[in-house]
């Protein structure tokens, strides 16, 4: 199942990538770049939307959902995988328990306020 999610995703990539560059820029000109004459078409009512914006929208929407498809394969896979006990008891075997701690050299910063 994973694999599947993967070649969708990256399908989905690639498609919402083709529709976003098809799509004509609104108040494209070079007038509008600088601040002439674009103003009431980019904060005016919107008209009805085409196939090209509706394909935008249920792809990325369908990416976001193979998106967070393959984020919870990849925790699950990774929860599986992790030993944490086992990596807890290899831990205390590695260090020996009856460690004192070793005497501070002379020239040591924090020794030097308890003379």
């Amino acid at each position: 199942m994973y694999p599947f999610f993967v070649a969708l995703h990256i399908l989905l990539s690639l498609f919402l990538i083709t529709v976003v560059l098809l799509q004509p820029g609104k108040g494209g000109d070079v007038g509008a770049a600088f601040g002439g004459g674009g103003g009431s078409t980019i904060f005016g009512p919107r008209g009805p939307t085409n196939v090209l914006q509706q394909a935008t929208t249920v792809t990325a929407v369908l990416f976001m959902v193979t998106s967070i498809t393959l984020a919870i394969y990849s925790n699950r896979t990774m929860l599986a995988d992790a030993d944490v006990e086992g990596e807890l008891q290899r831990l205390q075997q590695d260090v020996p328990h009856d460690e004192t701690p070793a005497e501070l050299p002379p020239g040591d910063p924090a020794s030097v306020g308890e003379q």
